[in-house]
């Protein structure tokens, strides 16, 4: 077999040298020459098995040739060696960036030579993986720096250790700048509160935590920063950094001031308009113009309003100004979390970390509303969900057990799938109790829907004791269920405060209620007995 040498060599030089001590050798080699320009089309066009190149080839389109041949999947094997002259100094920390793998210096021998051109061979699969990994360390650290999206790194013992370009353009200040400016006054509690109980809240194990402060740039302009600080663990589980996000929230702010201000205007004009029924007959035409106006944004404010409250509440809202808390006897709270989440804040980019955690809570918001449970809300990657209210029922214990069960089947069924494209699967511990609650509406300006209680609290421990792919319920709910569900009981575990609550995990749907194998989708018998509750 041929073995095939590419030499760029601009003058012919080289090329001569190479041909006169391999001439004894024209049975086993092919001396192929090339352009400084042409290296990378030659490499194409001959397939060779060495490229061999002076020094002087590398200016930018040799070096741009060099890198597209280890960007090619077809001559990205290709080793390629540099020749040099003793009186050449080279900075080879740089020439190896390049995918070059080795380095002769002239005049050399034949033996020399061959030796080299077999170390070459020999290594070529190690150097091109050292290659495509410093073109992903670059990549990344390109991403890291240009994003629009501030992003600080504090040290655990309150230093500022590194800002990107995009909190330089937001603040307008540089890492120097900064750090003399605020380092001794942004981790003081007195003078950064809000910073302060971020940190607090991750030392007490929050994943994450979001606040917002107004700031003044180095021109002197006030705008509005929201931080997710996130902390960073080591091996022992102990916070060494945390990461900053910053994202400047001005325009946001000011137009919720701007619609709060339409909204006390639109409530305005609406009780004005319900109360005057005599008007001019000239003001006839723009009269009706105002009313399809305000009844076209109450319209939007109803819907939502029914975005972030159950139904009958919105109702009472909007008929009476405001919404009486209820107490019920019989609740049952579902609480989610995903297993290592802060982990996956560390290997995945925050954009499709939030895609990702939006496909699953859309998912879950899917499969209760299929069961009549109510959404009350997110905290991170934490979800809630809780049946028998706002509307009253007594199937609540065995509608959110059928969500909890599904939940859990969806995560199981599309981690396996995840599996099959070699990504990384989330995974999920779910908690359910049943038990007694106050519900209502909390906020004047921004509405949100609650719940608060004693059942909430052991509702979260259940999460909190379970397992991944598990329903975990207490021995509370398990009384409601437990003719229709195969159960397995845990017996009394201990939870925060050192209190011990009866635990079972929900395996299934008894046989003879199940439509199929897994124990998830209920049959005729389940249905015929679910109506009479």
């Amino acid at each position: 077999m041929i073995y095939k040498i590419l030499i760029a060599d601009e003058i012919g030089d080289s090329y001569s040298y190479l041909n006169e001590i391999l001439k004894d050798e024209k049975d086993r080699f092919e001396i192929i020459q090339s352009l400084r320009d042409n290296i990378y089309t030659s490499a194409l066009k001959n397939q060779p098995n060495i490229i061999l190149i002076n020094l002087e080839a590398l200016e930018k389109s040799g070096i741009e040739s060099i890198m597209s041949l280890k960007q090619d999947e077809s001559t990205h094997g290709i080793p390629v060696m540099l020749i040099v002259d003793y009186s050449h100094r080279t900075n080879f920390d740089r020439v190896f960036e390049y995918g070059i793998v080795d380095c002769i210096r002239k005049p050399y021998s034949k033996e020399e030579l061959l030796m080299r051109i077999e170390a070459a061979e020999s290594r070529r699969e190690f150097q091109h993986e050292i290659y495509i990994e410093h073109e992903l360390l670059r990549e990344l650290s390109i991403v890291a720096k240009k994003t629009a999206t501030g992003v600080v790194i504090l040290s655990n013992n309150n230093k500022i250790e590194w800002i990107n370009e995009g909190f330089e353009r937001m603040s307008g200040y540089s890492m120097e700048e900064f750090k003399e400016k605020y380092e001794s006054s942004i981790f003081n509690p007195d003078k950064n509160p809000k910073l302060a109980e971020a940190i607090r809240k991750c030392k007490e194990g929050a994943e994450s935590y979001l606040y917002e402060n107004k700031w003044k740039t180095k021109e002197g302009h006030e705008i509005w920063i929201q931080t997710t600080l996130t902390p960073i663990h080591n091996e022992q589980d102990t916070i060494i950094k945390y990461i900053a996000i910053e994202s400047n929230v001005t325009a946001l702010k000011e137009a919720e001031e701007r619609l709060e201000a339409k909204n006390e205007n639109l409530l305005t004009l609406t009780e004005h308009l319900e109360k005057s029924n005599l008007l001019l007959e000239k003001q006839h035409y723009e009269i009706e113009k105002q009313k399809e106006y305000i009844t076209s944004q109450k319209k939007k404010s109803e819907e939502l309003l029914l975005n972030i409250l159950p139904y009958e509440t919105a109702e009472q809202l909007k008929k009476k100004g405001f919404a009486k808390s209820k107490k019920y006897k019989l609740v049952s709270i579902l609480f989610t979390d995903f297993k290592d989440f802060s982990k996956l804040t560390e290997v995945m980019d925050s954009q499709e970390l939030i895609d990702e955690l939006n496909f699953y809570i859309q998912k879950f918001d899917e499969i209760i509303g299929e069961h009549y449970i109510e959404k009350i809300k997110t905290i991170g990657d934490a979800y809630m969900c809780a049946g028998g209210l706002p509307l009253r029922n007594k199937s609540n214990p065995i509608d959110i057990i059928l969500a909890g069960l599904e939940i859990q089947k969806f995560m199981k069924d599309h981690a396996l799938e995840k599996k099959k494209i070699n990504e990384v699967a989330w995974e999920l511990r779910l908690g359910i109790h049943t038990g007694e609650v106050i519900a209502g509406v909390i906020g004047k300006k921004k509405f949100a829907y609650d719940i608060w209680g004693d059942a909430v609290n052991k509702a979260s421990r259940m999460e909190q004791a379970g397992e991944v792919g598990k329903v975990n319920i207490s021995g509370d709910t398990y009384e409601f269920i437990k003719d229709l569900f195969d159960c397995t009981y845990r017996g009394k575990v201990k939870v925060k405060n050192n209190i011990e609550l009866e635990m079972y995990f929900v395996n299934r749907l008894k046989p003879k209620y199940s439509k199929d194998e897994e124990g998830v989708i209920p049959n005729t018998a389940f249905l015929r007995i679910l109506s009479t509750y």
